[in-house]
C-alpha cells in the first residue's frame, strides 16, 4: 500500500534521505526528488494531511482562496512565515468572516505541524499567529410562545398565505411542506443540519419502543462533484442514536407514508430525488421564516434543544444528545441559561445589619 504522505510526490523512486542535513529545512516530503517537490504550494500539503485522515478534500477552498494580496494557495512550505499567516488569518476577520478565520488558523496549523513532523521546517510558525478575539455572545434559544408563533407562520406560508407585506402566493407550485418536515426533526432531536438533509430510512427505526434515530453521516460538496453524502459525521462522537419524542414520531410516518424511494434511501431529498442543497434548503428557510423571526437558523434549533435538556437533566446529557465529545462547547455555545453559583446563602447572611 502506498504510504498517503508520500502518494503523488514520487511514487516508486521514493527513498529516505539519512542525514537531516541533506534534507535542507525547508523540504516538504522525504522524497528522493526533493528539489523539484520542495516548492509545491500549500494547497499540496493540505491534500497529504486530508488523505491522512481518509477524508474528503471538501475543505480544500478553505486554504487555496486568496485573501486580499497574499494568495495562500500561492505560498511554498519555507515561504508561510509567522508574519505572512498571521496577516493572511487577520484579514479575513477584518472582513468579517471571523468564524472562516479561526478555520483556517487551525487548518493551517494541522498542516504546518505535519511539515515540522516530517522535518520539512524546523517549527511550526501558526503558534505564534494572534489568537483572534473571540466572540462574548450568549446562546440563544427560542422559547416555547417563539415557537408557536414560528410554526403558525411556517403553517401560513406553505399554504400561501401574504408574509412581511408581500402578496399572498396563488400560483405556481406549492410550497415545499418538507421545510415544516425538517424542522420538526431539528426541534426534536437536535441534529446538526447536514446531518439531517442525509438521514436515511435505514437510519430510522419507528418500530422499535422507544422509537429512535441514529445519525450516522453528513454531507460534503466536493469541488467539481458537487454534494455527496459522507457516511459519517462531522465528529466521531457526532455518531449516535438518540430517542425520538411522538411529535417526531408522527412527522416521520407521515413523511414515510408521501415518500418516493430514491437511490440514496434519504428521509429528506430534493424534487429528484438527490441530496437537498443545504443553500436551496436556507434560500426556502429564510423565505418562511420572514423578517419577524429572521434570527431562528438551525442552529437555534440545536440552542433550543440542548437549553432545554440542560435544564430538565444536565448540559452532559445535552451535549450528547447534540454529539459534542464533552459538555464544554455545549454549555459555551448552545446552552441559554446563566451560571449556576453555589448555595452561599448561609455564608452571606453574616453580611446583615
Amino acid at each position: 500500500m502506498a504510504d498517503p504522505l508520500t502518494h503523488g510526490f514520487g511514487g516508486a523512486d521514493t527513498e529516505q534521505v539519512g542525514d537531516r542535513a541533506d534534507r535542507g529545512p525547508f523540504r516538504l516530503i522525504l522524497v528522493a526528488n526533493l528539489r523539484d517537490h520542495a516548492d509545491r504550494p500549500l494547497t499540496q500539503l493540505w491534500r497529504i494531511l486530508l488523505r491522512t485522515h481518509g477524508l474528503h478534500p471538501s475543505s480544500e477552498d478553505e486554504v487555496s482562496r486568496p485573501a486580499g494580496a497574499i494568495q495562500v494557495s500561492g505560498l511554498r512550505v519555507w515561504e508561510a512565515s509567522t508574519s505572512r499567516l498571521d496577516a493572511h488569518i487577520k484579514r479575513i476577520a477584518l472582513n468579517g468572516h471571523r468564524e472562516k478565520a479561526r478555520r483556517q488558523r487551525v487548518i493551517l496549523s494541522e498542516m504546518m505541524g505535519m511539515a515540522v513532523r516530517h522535518d520539512a521546517i524546523d517549527r511550526n510558525p501558526v503558534r505564534e499567529v494572534a489568537d483572534l478575539p473571540r466572540k462574548c455572545a450568549k446562546p440563544r434559544s427560542a422559547d416555547m410562545a417563539t415557537l408557536a408563533q414560528l410554526r403558525a407562520q411556517l403553517a401560513d406560508w406553505v399554504d400561501g398565505a401574504p408574509l412581511d407585506g408581500s402578496a399572498g402566493y396563488t400560483y405556481g407550485p406549492k410550497r415545499n411542506q418538507r421545510v415544516l418536515d425538517v424542522v420538526d426533526v431539528e426541534l426534536g432531536t437536535g441534529p446538526r443540519p447536514g446531518e439531517t438533509l442525509t438521514l436515511r430510512w435505514s437510519d430510522v427505526d419507528l418500530e422499535s419502543q422507544p422509537p429512535r434515530i441514529t445519525f450516522a453521516g453528513t454531507i460534503v460538496r466536493l469541488k467539481g462533484n458537487g454534494l455527496i453524502r459522507q457516511p459519517r459525521t462531522k465528529t466521531d462522537s457526532g455518531y449516535r442514536t438518540v430517542l425520538i419524542p411522538p411529535f417526531v414520531v408522527e412527522t416521520l410516518r407521515r413523511v414515510l407514508s408521501e415518500a418516493v424511494p430514491n437511490d440514496l434511501d434519504l428521509v429528506f431529498p430534493n424534487r429528484d430525488g438527490g441530496i437537498w442543497d443545504p443553500h436551496n434548503f436556507n434560500r426556502l428557510w429564510k423565505q418562511a421564516r420572514g423578517e419577524k423571526f429572521a434570527w431562528i437558523t438551525a442552529k437555534t434549533f440545536r440552542k433550543t434543544v440542548a437549553t432545554m435538556i440542560a435544564t430538565a437533566h444536565s448540559p452532559e446529557d445535552a451535549a450528547r444528545q447534540l454529539g459534542h465529545s464533552g459538555d464544554a462547547v455545549t454549555r459555551r455555545h448552545y446552552i441559554d441559561q446563566p451560571t449556576q453559583a453555589p448555595d452561599f446563602t448561609e455564608t452571606l447572611e453574616r453580611l446583615k445589619r
